[in-house]
Formats: C-alpha cells, structure tokens, sequence
C-alpha cells in the first residue's frame, strides 16, 4: 500500500507553535527570523506568518548542544554538532583572550564593556583589546595620505562613507610600508595609524591625534554638544563582540598573513550585510516610519501579531537583554531623555518589554541614536564600523601570534564519485 504523502502544512508551525517548541518568547522567536536562524513565510489568505518546522527543530538541537538543554548521544559530537559549531550557540571554535560573553555581561580582557562605555575612549579600550604594554596612540601615530589618495578621497566625497572606505583603505596600505612590522609594537602602531584612518575617511576630512569620538561627532551631528560621549560609548560598546561574522572573517585573512589593512578591509566587507551591521539601517528606517505616527503603540503590536519583525530586539547570546543596548539607552536618557524621537523609541522598548517580554539589542540602541542625534541614514553602519575596526585589529593581532591558518574542512554532500 503506497503511503500518503505528507501534507504541506507539517512542514511548519504557527508563531506560537515554533514559540512554545523553543520555549521562548514571540519577540524572541522574530529575532531569530531576523538573523535568517528560522525561515518563515506568508500564510495564504492571511497577513499571518508561518515557520519552517525543519528550521525551528535544528535550532532546538543547537541548543541543546550548546548546553541550554540536554543533548542526545547521537547529537553530540555527530553532524549536529559540527554544524552547529558555526552558528549562534554552537561550540567554541576558536581560543581568544579577548572577549568573553558570559552570564549576560560583556567583558573586554576582564573589564566590563559596560562599565569602560561610561568612561572610556576608543582609544584607550582599542590598546586594552590589543594588549598592549604602552600607548600606541601617540601624536607621531597619524597616516599620511599621498596625493593620490587624497584626490581620490576628494572624488569620493559623495560617495556613502563605507564605500569610501573599502576604496581608499587598499592604495592607503601600499603607502604604509611600517604595515610589514610584525613585531607586537609594530603591529600596534599600525593598529593606531589604521583606526585613525577609518574615523578620517569615515568622517571626511584629513586623520589627526584628535580622538575619533570627537572627529565623528564634528562630522555626523549638527553641533550637538553632547553628542560626543553618546558617541564615543557607542564606538566602546561596538569594539568587540567575540567571534562574530566580521571578527571570524578577520582572523581568516589575517591567518594568511595578509597585511591589518587587509584584514581590516574584510570585516567591512562582513559587517555591511544585511543580516550583520547593516541591520542597524533597518532599524533606522523602522524609526523613521513610526515618526509621524501618534498610534506607535498599535503599530507596534500589529506587527507582533502578523509575524512582521520588529528590528533590533532580542539576542540569543542576551537572552534577558543586551547590556550594551541598555548601557546606551540609559545614557541617552540622561542627555536626551526629552526629545522626540528618543521618547518614540522608548514607548517602542515599553511595548516590546510587556507584549513580547524581550528587549532592544545594540542594533537597536544605535538606530535609536542616530534617529535621535538627526544624523543621516547609515551612520550607524558607520558608527559601527569605526568601533569595531578597534576589535578587528585585535583579532587580526591575536591571530598573526597564534602562527596558524584557519582552514576547516567540509563535509561533502554531493555525488558520489564514479
């Protein structure tokens, strides 16, 4: 007797079906369609959202790998757990003694990212992820550009600031020729060269000693005087993150040997994806939507309750909150806790907290605060960016001491051979 076929719709599960099987909230279950973790659909005929079951039971697997729930004999160390290894709560992969994700805090070489975001310059954090004996930061620590790439900087100057970047970074490497220094002050220094560049190019205007927070804030705001320090946090809270998309990139090409302007260079590339830094945009674009709205509210809740995304809220390594979204949200509160936009984005953190019990991540604290400071689309990509070139460099650093190239192997799936 032949069997029947399966019917399409055991192929998903309903938002609160895919919910209650993870064991997580609504929102929570959003997240994790917006890092493209579950895949979902349109139901026919309806507004609602349907999920793939297939994706909904391999997280589930993942996680128990990971430890979050008890994995089963044939998951551990099979398929299961090689896969796994490379997404959000799979097994490390790599050593570091950089950055550590742990108990829902965010530590930076053992101080507390949040804790430094309050006090602390980019600066002074990058030589803490470096680890660095002395300060690299020095007044002599200045690129200097040839006129080549200044004229193409000046060619560039209408161009979006991470294009510039990718553009000008490769000509500004060949003109370093201290980027060869392998020694660990070497590498500092050009670490310093190289992040003073990136606040330049991304800010338009010629690399100086100045701090980059104050560079940035010149170039982004319009003479808000307060705008510095949110700023210069956002840059701390966005200097490292373990090893994310970007950071793994970065490590495999500096493990190649190639120079820290490369490595560097490749994690822009990584971090512009939509489902990695870009995300910020989506969440700037979100903002800017509900500005004109008096029902935020009810904007809000009708998208919890078709299955839309409400970018920027819940991470699976935060599962009671990101510290960093809330380290800035708090600050942002203490300057501009009376403006507009900021108060719209807080009724939205309101709604977000009581109806889909899982708060912003740091996508959308960012986003919040370029909405709030006025500045245009796509700073937070560059915000990001500049931030996160401190922990790039770091990574690339670690990775050049280790002596080793990153080269996995992968489990062929294709035909058998003839």
């Amino acid at each position: 007797m032949s069997q029947t076929a399966p019917q399409p719709e055991n192929l998903y599960l309903s938002a609160k079906e895919a919910a209650a099987e993870l064991g997580i909230s609504l929102a929570t279950l959003y997240a994790y369609v917006s890092r493209d973790m579950i895949r979902s659909e349109p139901v026919p005929d309806s507004r609602a959202k349907r999920y793939r079951a297939e994706d909904v039971r391999l997280l589930k697997q993942r996680r128990a790998i990971s430890g979050t729930a008890p994995a089963s004999p044939q998951a551990e160390g099979g398929r299961g757990a090689l896969s796994a290894a490379l997404n959000f709560g799979g097994q490390p992969v790599l050593e570091s003694a950089i950055t550590l994700i742990a108990d829902g805090k965010l530590h930076y070489r053992g101080s507390n990212a949040t804790a430094l975001a309050r006090n602390s310059s980019l600066e002074q954090v990058a030589a803490l992820l470096w680890g660095c004996d002395v300060q690299p930061f020095t007044r002599d620590a200045v690129p200097h550009l040839t006129p080549l790439v200044e004229k193409l900087g000046a060619d560039l100057a209408a161009a979006p600031r991470i294009e510039r970047c990718l553009s000008l970074l490769p000509l500004a490497g060949l003109d370093d020729p201290a980027v060869y220094n392998m020694t660990d002050r070497g590498l500092a220094a050009t670490g310093a060269r190289l992040l003073r560049l990136v606040a330049a190019i991304i800010a338009g205007i010629k690399p100086s000693a100045e701090p980059v927070h104050e560079v940035l804030a010149r170039a982004l705001t319009f003479g808000d005087r307060r705008a510095a320090d949110l700023i210069r946090a956002a840059l701390v809270l966005c200097a490292d993150h373990e090893l994310n998309a970007s950071a793994f990139t970065v490590r495999c090409v500096a493990g190649t040997g190639a120079t820290l302007y490369a490595a560097v260079e490749a994690g822009i590339c990584a971090a512009q994806g939509p489902r990695h830094a870009a995300f910020t945009s989506r969440v700037e674009s979100f903002l800017t939507d509900l500005a004109h709205r008096q029902d935020i509210e009810d904007a809000v809740l009708n998208r919890l309750r078709n299955g839309d995304l409400v970018p920027g809220f819940g991470h699976p390594l935060y599962p009671d909150g990101d510290p960093r979204a809330t380290t800035l949200i708090e600050m942002m509160r203490e300057h501009h806790g009376d403006d507009p936009a900021f108060l719209r984005a807080q009724r939205i953190i309101d709604v977000m907290s009581e109806a889909g019990g899982v708060r912003p991540s740091i996508d959308f604290a960012i986003g919040a605060l370029t909405v709030t400071l006025r500045m245009m689309p796509g700073t937070g990509l560059a915000i990001f960016v500049l931030g996160r070139t401190a922990g790039w460099i770091g990574h690339a650093i670690e990775q050049y001491r280790s002596g080793q190239m990153i080269r996995p192997r992968a489990r062929y799936t294709g035909e058998a051979p003839r």
